[in-house]
């Protein structure tokens, strides 16, 4: 049932044509749905287990292309990004510039059109919403394994990374490993508390603060200086002041929990900032995510990363 709420609470966000189609899929169907896919003058198409499914007419799916399927036209991309905007792009144009809008109770909508050199999305010919998902339980391979030491989970996109970072910081906040850790949560895109408004939609446990924040290296700044956490965590390590605030964080005895995209472990040691990190001495372990969700998760302390050891 909370899986088929969170499928139908993003449907604000698409033209009424596509939604009132959508809302006849079968539970089963809602409840397993990650994406959603709009494209000019091509199938709406789900993403469900990492596969493509297209939608008929009808409501149903169907996993090939049929004279029946439901087609999303420019004029419902354009009602559909308006609708996602809230009628306002103005207020979602910092994070149009990165090609995303930010949506309620952590769910995100990817977009792609023509933008325009001062940052403004026009011409909107793709939208992909991507559906926040509570899995109680998905840390628990990373919790059985927690010694306190800083932390870097890996995965390729799609793999679940934000998920289980969620659930790692509910659990950790929870005292599930034997005491309750103060979790400072930097949320730069509201999906790990699923923030907006100053209302957390996701369960971050009992002990956890939320700051949300574009600009993550000052929210670490911020969090370290007034919250005094024993961990800092936050999403997607990308830029080197994001890694110099780990990096003092590390000095200042505050563990960091961040993730990073990658395709194979070995890709860890070729990207800098990543590179950087592990060798900095921020991070003990590396939990590397599997493609699908729900596959076992495999903690590799990084002496045996940084000695080729990982497979």
């Amino acid at each position: 049932m909370e899986k088929t709420k969170r499928f139908e609470s993003v449907l604000y966000g698409v033209a009424p044509r596509i939604r009132s189609v959508l809302s006849l899929l079968p539970a089963t169907v809602k409840e397993s749905t990650e994406e959603i896919r709009l494209r000019a003058g091509l199938p709406v198409a789900l993403t469900v287990g990492g596969e493509t499914v297209f939608i008929r007419e009808s409501g149903q799916t169907s996993f090939i292309i049929t004279r029946d399927l439901l087609k999303a036209e420019k004029c419902n991309l354009e009602e559909s990004f308006r609708l996602l905007c809230k009628n306002s792009v103005y207020a979602h144009e910092n994070e149009l510039k990165s090609g995303f809008i930010i949506m309620d109770n952590g769910h995100r909508a990817g977009v792609c059109g023509t933008l325009t050199e001062g940052g403004v999305m026009r011409d909107i010919t793709s939208v992909n919403i991507r559906i926040a998902r509570e899995i109680f339980g998905a840390a628990n391979d990373i919790v059985m394994d927690f010694d306190g030491g800083g932390l870097l989970i890996a995965g390729p996109p799609g793999s679940g990374k934000t998920t289980v970072l969620r659930d790692l910081v509910r659990q950790l906040s929870g005292g599930v490993c034997g005491k309750h850790y103060r979790v400072a949560v930097i949320d730069s895109r509201g999906e790990i508390s699923g923030g907006i408004g100053g209302d957390a939609g996701n369960d971050l446990g009992p002990d956890s603060d939320v700051l949300l924040t574009a600009d993550k290296a000052a929210g670490i700044e911020i969090a370290i200086r007034t919250m005094f956490p024993d961990i800092v965590a936050f999403d997607e390590i990308g830029t080197e002041e994001e890694l110099k605030k780990v990096s003092e964080s590390f000095c200042a005895g505050v563990t960091v929990i961040t993730t990073a995209h990658i395709g194979t472990a070995e890709e860890l040691m070729c990207r800098r900032v990543t590179a950087a990190l592990i060798e900095s001495g921020a991070v003990s372990k590396i939990a590397l995510l599997p493609r699908i969700h729900g596959g076992a998760i495999k903690i590799v302390p990084v002496k045996e990363l940084c000695c080729g050891m990982a497979v």
